[in-house]
């Protein structure tokens, strides 16, 4: 039964796509590509003043890919000159005082990127985290001790986020509490930049792609001005997909909706509304390979669940505003709101449990399902502007946060017949399932913060903040009618400072502090303590080839203290005396280097270990970390005037040594080498651009893998080709 809904609904998702491409011709056309709401929205992300907007504006548009005349994309593609993020004010990356990078939408493009994943491959020290498929979760400088990320700079825990949503990421490296609070990651902290409503343009822009592993992917993106006077704009984005991934008898299916609406009431006002719906049925066959040695040389296409489970279905939703009110050039107010909501109904096809017997070849196994559920719910006023001191410039910031985020969870767990590695029968039934928990647990915090970024002279810049938390965890367990409750306060400060010893040649440094929140408690019944880190951080950025290109080198050492570890009295209790460390050197690069030719690069040296622990020995190394990884993404462009104008030509190569795959060390995971590959060839076809492109992936077929350090790792896909068509009406 479920086999024909998917079907209807991938029939339906056609038609949905047909019909929006009929009915695009009643649009009044504005043929660009990769529309993006990054400049466009600028006053209402950073409090630009309307003339500044304006002349943004109109760059933007002279800068747009238009291809009917074979106009090549601009470097401004490849590179972002600011972050709405990293300080919550306009100040260029140049001069930020920290290690921000960007990938813009036409990094995600050319590169054909199908999950948020996948595009953050090409910023050092960032990689996926092993939790749910479609999860936005990060390793970030080696350290994974949060699940918190940032969606248009409101928290979340239970993020999920469709690719065709996504206008740019920003990756914010060490702690970052002084303006998001705890609970974000010791080593950064990912922010995705959704589309919005772009004021003074229609357009709309479908495309289809199909690929390996029976990979369908329907998209559409549309922009209307809805009152006629350029105050009501509407954006809809829509995805559908389904594949059936690399492993035996998997598929993943998504369907994807969100719509946003901008108002402008005054020409001081600017109001965004958007939401979204996710719906996600997938297995979890592909994301789930049991951490033993022996499973690495089994075919990357053994599925080590049964055919016979049942799948996995996630329904998301995302609601919210931000409104940005400007009293005068020099003050602003801005109120924004976000709440997600995600119902998981995890099927039987989740495992629990991966032993491998005494024999070597038969792994004993279990399932766990039920349902969960996560909801987040962000509130922040903020006021900014600009005041002098003499010669001093002060750019500031105050605001306050409000953040409740609740979870619960009923999990049955029951065991599965064992498997034969060698000789695998995929039809054995789970037996009787139990109720193993019934949970729930529910964060709050409310804080204050401040910021001042001071310049003087246009030559020394240094950036103060602070942040005051109070928050309070609490657990209840349903089963044994157990509630338990804990408050911590914590003040975070952060200072910065930058020196531009030329135009295009910035030094700076950083100490920032962090904290992490738990509802952990010790045998006693005593709250453990916040876990806490601090980052020490000197780097350089450069920017070469006349501003087209940006460099940044950063040195960096993080420490984390009162971690949970075991308390050797009572074994299965915890005490907040573990302490790890983080140190490395990242490179990154972003930019054109010559007309035409446009590059991304990336290099980390990450040594991630144990410095105290009552469980794990002195200098483990975390698992999952790397010392050494490095991206290479470069394109050449065709220009005007060439026999070849509108072919493009892409070339990605990825490598990282061996990893530990366990904590405590066990066995490494292998190092790789990955090589990707682009073409594509832009047209015009009865006066619509059209961008036809193919996509390579993991050419030279390596067997790459993640893992979570205690329990399963997952594998990466291996050669596939993707082949997508995008027309602009």
């Amino acid at each position: 039964m479920y086999e024909k809904t998917r079907g209807a609904q991938g029939a339906l998702a056609c038609r949905f796509v047909a019909r929006i491409v009929v009915l695009s011709y009643g649009f009044t056309a504005t043929p660009l590509w990769a529309q993006s709401s990054t400049d466009k929205t600028l006053f209402s992300q950073t409090g630009m003043s309307p003339q500044k907007e304006k002349r943004t504006e109109v760059a933007s548009q002279s800068q747009s890919f238009v291809i009917v005349n074979g106009t090549r994309q601009p470097a401004e593609n490849y590179l972002a000159q600011t972050s709405s993020s990293a300080l919550k004010i306009p100040v260029s990356i140049q001069k930020t005082p920290a290690s921000v990078q960007v990938i813009t939408h036409a990094v995600i493009q050319d590169r054909g990127a199908l999950s948020i994943n996948q595009a953050i491959e090409t910023v050092s020290g960032v990689e996926r985290n092993l939790t749910f498929p479609n999860s936005l979760t990060f390793r970030v400088r080696g350290f994974v001790d949060a699940s918190t990320t940032l969606r248009d700079g409101f928290r979340e825990q239970t993020g999920t986020q469709d690719i065709q949503g996504v206008d740019n990421i920003e990756v914010l490296k060490g702690p970052a509490s002084v303006l998001y609070g705890g609970s974000t990651s010791s080593g950064g902290t990912v922010n995705v930049t959704t589309k919005r409503a772009i004021a003074n343009h229609s357009f709309l822009n479908a495309g289809l792609s199909g690929g390996s592993f029976g990979l369908f992917r329907g998209t559409a993106d549309g922009n209307r001005d809805l009152s006629g006077d350029g105050k009501i704009v509407g954006r809809i984005n829509f995805a559908y997909q389904h594949d059936d991934t690399f492993r035996d008898f998997g598929y993943n299916e998504t369907t994807y909706v969100a719509p946003t609406v901008q108002w402008s009431p005054s020409l001081r006002d600017k109001i965004d509304f958007f939401a979204s719906w996710q719906l996600s049925n997938y297995t979890w066959g592909a994301s789930q390979t049991p951490l033993i040695r022996k499973a690495l040389a089994l075919p990357l296409s053994y599925n080590f669940d049964n055919q016979t489970l049942g799948a996995s279905h996630q329904n998301s939703w995302r609601l919210g505003y931000n409104w940005v009110h400007k009293f005068s050039d020099s003050f602003r107010f801005r109120s924004g709101f976000a709440s997600s909501i995600n119902n998981y109904d995890f099927g039987t096809d989740r495992m629990s449990t991966f032993a491998l017997s005494t024999n070597g070849q038969t792994l004993n196994r279990g399932v766990s399902s039920g349902p969960q559920m996560g909801k987040d719910f962000d509130l922040q006023n903020e006021f900014s502007g600009i005041f002098h001191t003499g010669p001093l410039k002060h750019d500031w910031l105050v605001g306050s946060e409000l953040y409740q985020t609740d979870y619960s969870a009923k999990t049955y767990a029951a065991s599965l017949p064992a498997l034969v590695l060698t000789d695998p029968v995929y039809m054995g039934a789970p037996g009787l399932a139990r109720l193993r928990s019934n949970i729930s647990t529910q964060a709050e915090a409310a804080s204050v913060y401040f910021q001042d970024y001071i310049s003087l002279f246009d030559r020394f810049y240094v950036l103060g903040g602070g942040r005051y938390d109070a928050t309070t965890t609490s657990s209840l367990n349903k089963i044994k009618d157990i509630n338990t409750s804990v408050s911590a306060n914590k003040f975070s400060p952060r200072l910065g400072i930058l020196y531009a010893a030329r135009r295009t040649t910035s030094l700076y440094f950083n100490w920032s502090t962090s904290f992490i929140p738990t509802s952990t408690s010790s045998f006693t019944g005593t709250p453990l303590s916040p876990g806490r880190s601090r980052q020490i951080e000197a780097g350089v950025k450069q920017q070469l080839f006349h501003d087209h290109l940006q460099a940044t080198v950063a040195v960096y050492d993080i420490r984390r203290s009162n971690v949970a570890t075991t308390d050797p009295a009572h074994p299965l209790y915890s005490i907040a005396v573990g302490q790890q460390r983080s140190r490395g050197i990242e490179a990154d690069v972003a930019g054109e280097i010559l007309p035409g030719w446009k590059a991304v690069l990336s290099y980390a040296y990450t040594f991630a270990n144990v410095t105290r622990d009552n469980k794990y020995p002195i200098g483990s190394v975390l698992a999952g970390v790397a010392k050494h990884t490095g991206n290479v993404w470069t394109t050449y462009e065709f220009a005007d005037g060439t026999v070849l104008h509108g072919l493009g030509l892409g070339l990605g190569i990825r490598a990282a040594t061996r990893r530990e795959a366990t904590l405590p060390n066990s066995f490494y995971l292998p190092g790789y080498f990955r090589l990707d590959s682009a073409l594509w060839y832009k047209f015009s076809l009865h006066g619509r651009p059209v961008r036809a492109q193919l996509n390579m992936t993991n050419l030279t077929n390596a067997r790459i893998y993640d893992t979570n350090g205690t329990f399963s790792m997952r594998a990466e896909a291996p050669r596939s080709a993707l082949g997508s068509l995008q027309v602009a009406f």
